[in-house]
């Protein structure tokens, strides 16, 4: 363990809080600005209805809604609109929380499950540049880190605000000699700014610390989730501008989307050998139906052209790590990590078309297994003090064995009905494979100043009905580079940090509004800039901004062009204040550049502001949250694509938006026993 000290360093605060003191511990990262990590302190004051909320601290991370609170939101990161989750890897203690091969696009990752209350941490890692997160890595990966337990016994929250919003939380901790037990439960509902917007949920987390002896650790996590929403989906934003739809309004008040959830895990961690072992084991069952309309009566003006997509899945998998440290003498001193990740899904899948959730044709059903392999070896070199060189390779099989049938039709354009229908049998085994190599270079200009050098290639697996279609698919590649520096005062208060970076992918895919995912659009470059500033004048009260700029390519068949939907511009800006007094307070200002879109369009930029106030006495603390601050008319997501609003309407094409939250006011009292 003192090798380990000396090989990765650590950094040590004190925060005055009231009568509490708050020591915050971090590790010296592996890479330099694009691996760090969020702790409690910085998130306890923050506007926050859900974990993806948090996400927006991970700097450059975007995050955005539509089609209800019960699905999963759309994710910006270094110019990848990774939509559910295809280009953003994130796990929950360790446990991966992506669904691979979803119905609705790869990577799904629906994260309203998780009570943010319970989150003691996030770790953030950007860009393709480390061996042992593998899948999905591409943009980035977030990693939530449970708490194991609470600095009082009990704590009870209620929540009140506009738009129908109530919510209550209850949370404990109990103590068994070296044993902890932190349970948690929360329930919320809201009517929604949107007609219909109602969202319900209920949410429970456990987190129990069974044993822990001689350095050896065993810790279990168990999660449960059930949510309720409907939502007005994307309207036609010409039409909003004209007054002819509401903004606030829907097309289609059926679109509806429900998910429940289940997990479990266990993590085992303990001195093996001359090094520690790491085990964790874990078991996830979900169950999501999402009704929506993006076209209205675009193809059928019949019954229109609601989708139904069903997504019901177990999967279970097994994480192995064994890392040592090694004195090299005059070399210098070497960190060795091993690992193994398995992971297999069983999957049911249907998509139909449907007019009021009643299904008036099955477009498909498919029944598969999918297995995920992966193996890396990772080798970081700490050399004189200034040099850290770090080395790693992954290999990926996947495996993918599925049986059903797809409905296979042709449309005539001119008129858009179909000449062709028929439903094909589907079956297939295939795999694919690929080696991942990844190296990084930081160098200790000062004990306050660091130069680093990221490079490294990353995998989006083919979803099981690609596959199908087309046997033993490569995964997507995602090949990138990154420079930069960063410094961080000694004391602490003052962090800079900039870089630049580069990044290839070899198939990118698109929103594509029939097949409600994402299809295959051809090959891309990325190019984007980095700054971020954080400093604390004083140790109650602290500034934060950063900004990143991104160039983004197409090549298509009839040329370049800028990925559709990704924004060239983000910028956040905080401030906040925890006084000793008791005063609480942080201001927030996020911006979204302006996006291209399909058919020439482009969509325009906001900036929107977020207020938490509060007071912090003994034991009760209450909070005011107003999101949208000033009222701002901003759209939360938009599209680019043909719809026909009636049978007989004429068919619209443009922007297709579905509205951000309006001026929005909350209170949230919190007690503690």
């Amino acid at each position: 363990r003192g090798q380990a000290r000396r090989l990765r360093g650590q950094a040590r605060t004190t925060v005055d809080e009231g009568a509490e003191e708050i020591v915050i511990t971090a590790e010296r990262p592996l890479s330099a600005s694009s691996d760090q990590t969020v702790r409690g302190r910085d998130f306890e004051y923050f506007p926050r209805r859900t974990a993806s909320d948090l996400m927006r601290l991970v700097p450059g991370l975007h995050v955005t809604q539509h089609t209800g609170g019960a699905k999963a939101h759309q994710f910006f990161l270094r110019g990848f609109d990774a939509e559910h989750g295809q280009d953003l890897r994130v796990t929950l203690d360790g446990i991966p929380l992506n669904q691979l091969s979803h119905v609705h696009g790869q990577g799904y990752l629906d994260l309203h499950f998780i009570i943010p209350e319970a989150i003691e941490r996030i770790h953030m890692l950007k860009g393709p540049y480390d061996a042992a997160e593998g899948n999905l890595a591409t943009a980035g990966s977030v990693h939530f880190h449970t708490r194991a337990c609470l600095p009082h016994n009990l704590e009870g929250k209620a929540v009140g605000g506009m738009y129908g919003t109530a919510g209550l939380l209850v949370s404990g901790c109990a103590r068994e000699g070296r044993a902890t037990t932190y349970l948690a439960l929360e329930a919320d509902h809201s009517d929604g700014f949107t007609r219909p917007g109602r969202f319900n949920a209920a949410r429970l987390m456990l987190h129990r610390r069974m044993w822990q002896a001689n350095d050896w650790r065993l810790d279990l996590l168990w999660a449960g989730y059930l949510a309720r929403s409907q939502a007005s989906d994307t309207l036609p934003k010409d039409l909003i501008d004209a007054g002819v739809v509401d903004r606030f309004g829907s097309l289609d008040p059926s679109n509806r989307v429900d998910a429940d959830r289940m997990l479990a895990g266990v993590n085992l961690q303990g001195p093996a050998g001359n090094g520690r072992l790491t085990a964790i084991a874990y078991y996830d069952y979900s169950n999501t139906r999402i009704f929506s309309n993006y076209t209205f009566f675009f193809f059928d003006q019949t019954y229109g052209d609601q989708l139904e997509q069903s997504d019901r899945r177990h999967y279970g998998g097994l994480e192995l790590s064994w890392e040592n440290n090694s004195d090299l003498g005059g070399w210098g001193l070497l960190n060795s990590r091993l690992g193994l990740q398995w992971r297999s899904d069983v999957v049911w899948q249907t998509q139909a078309r449907t007019a009021a959730r009643q299904r008036v044709d099955t477009l498909n059903n498919y029944y598969f297994w999918e297995h995920n392999l992966g193996l890396y070896a990772r080798e970081m070199l700490a050399s004189g003090g200034r040099w850290r060189l770090l080395g790693g390779l992954r290999y990926d099989l996947q495996l993918v064995d599925l049986s059903g049938t797809q409905d296979v039709r042709q449309f005539d354009i001119t008129t858009n009905q179909t000449v062709y229908h028929n439903d094909l049998p589907r079956t297939a085994f295939t795999q694919a494979h690929m080696v991942s190599p990844s190296l990084s270079a930081i160098y200790q200009m000062t004990p306050a100043w660091s130069l680093f050098l990221n490079f490294g290639r990353g995998l989006v697996t083919r979803p099981a009905r690609d596959q199908a279609a087309e046997a033993h698919l490569a995964p997507v590649t995602v090949t990138g580079a990154e420079c930069g520096s960063r410094y961080t005062s000694p004391a602490g208060s003052l962090s800079l940090a900039g870089s630049l970076w580069w990044a290839y992918k070899d198939h990118e895919y698109v929103f594509d509004s029939e097949f409600g995912g994402s299809v295959e659009r051809g090959r891309s470059h990325r190019l984007g800039l980095e700054l971020e500033l954080r400093w604390a004048p004083v140790r109650w009260a602290w500034l934060a901004t950063d900004l990143f700029a991104t160039l983004t390519r197409l090549q298509e068949p009839h040329g370049w062009r800028s990925i559709p939907n990704t924004p060239w511009l983000l910028m956040t800006n905080v401030a906040g204040v925890q006084h000793p007094a008791g005063l609480v307070a942080s201001v927030r200002g996020r911006l979204l550049g302006p996006r291209y879109h399909d058919l020439g369009l482009k969509s325009p930029a906001y900036y929107v502001v977020d207020l938490v106030l509060g007071w912090r006495w003994r034991r009760v603390t209450l909070l005011l949250t107003v999101e949208n601050l000033f009222d701002t008319t901003w759209y939360d997501s938009v599209f680019a694509y043909p719809v026909r609003v009636a049978p007989d309407a004429e068919v619209n094409q443009g922007l297709q938006v579905t509205p951000g939250t309006p001026f929005s006011a909350r209170l949230e009292l919190t007690l503690r026993i």
